[in-house]
């Protein structure tokens, strides 16, 4: 890695930490998640980023991956858990952070769990360190507080224009020999829950990838394309489609449904546990080093 590229992570870091931290004050019991994402997406763009990928605000048993729609009326309350997720990329460069945010003191235990296995897992992030390790070390965090560690979730390496590659962090303990090398960018993202400890797909998605370029007979489809392309293989919202192009929510939804089905975009559909669980998340993106350098901190 460079010095170019190297700062320009930590910029991206920067920013996405100055945005987090803003959300911690700033989000009220009752407001609209439409509002909070618009807000901390619009923020990322005033401060000189871009998004990395659509603001998550997944509630409640929602572990990730949801974005609300232009007209989405879902509202955070006093008694949810809210997952916010957001990137900020500078030139492709991409930082990735989350933290989960409930006003009710009741879920203070389960908020713990994730966190601290975050914080635990960063100090292992230094060079010569086995993935197996920090794999073993979130397991344990989260079951010594009560709760289970999502298992089919993981951190993953951020390259740029790249928001998820290798290699994969899981949640729980695994077989593996690879080692951190220095100058490794890593997201750490320790998932915690008082359910089954897996999630699956919901039907419904948001968000989306620009794929692989071929052609459709759908104009919309191709007016979509040509829109989504500038996001260099990040992903993007719905939402921004219906922002940026005039055409009808319907129109889009028959088109995206067209461009998934010809592969031309990867869907990626909410994730969620079993009805009435509640899920934690935290993360940070991480320099691998001797002393590790966190970006988003």
């Amino acid at each position: 890695m460079d010095s170019e590229a190297r700062e320009k992570f930590i910029q991206a870091g920067k920013i996405a930490s100055e945005v987090r931290e803003f959300s911690k004050d700033w989000i009220k019991d009752g407001m609209l998640l439409v509002e909070i994402a618009e807000k901390l997406e619009g923020l990322i763009r005033e401060k000189g980023g871009h998004p990395g990928f659509p603001v998550n605000l997944s509630l409640n048993s929602q572990a990730a991956h949801y974005t609300p729609s232009r007209n989405d009326k879902s509202i955070f309350n006093s008694k949810d858990v809210l997952k916010v997720d957001l990137g900020v990329h500078i030139d492709g460069y991409v930082a990735d952070t989350a933290y989960t945010l409930s006003f009710d003191n009741s879920h203070k235990k389960l908020l713990d769990a994730s966190k601290e296995a975050l914080r635990a897992a960063i100090e292992l992030c230094k060079p010569g360190q086995k993935l197996s390790n920090i794999s073993a070390t979130i397991e344990d965090t989260i079951k010594h507080y009560g709760y289970k560690p999502v298992a089919n979730l993981s951190g993953h390496g951020v390259g740029r224009y790249v928001l998820h590659s290798d290699p994969q962090i899981p949640n729980v303990r695994f077989r593996s020999n690879y080692k951190l090398e220095e100058d490794e960018i890593i997201a750490i993202e320790p998932f915690a829950t008082d359910g089954n400890g897996a999630i699956k797909d919901a039907e419904e998605c948001l968000i989306f990838r620009f794929k692989d370029l071929r052609t459709t007979r759908n104009p919309e489809g191709r007016k979509i394309i040509d829109f989504v392309q500038s996001y260099g293989g990040l992903p993007f919202a719905q939402r921004w489609i219906e922002t940026g192009l005039n055409i009808s929510e319907f129109k889009i939804r028959f088109a995206i449904r067209d461009l998934v089905m010809n592969d031309i975009i990867k869907p990626y559909p909410v994730l969620i546990e079993k009805p009435g669980s509640f899920v934690s998340q935290h993360e940070h993106t991480v320099i691998v080093k001797d002393d590790p350098i966190v970006t988003t901190l």
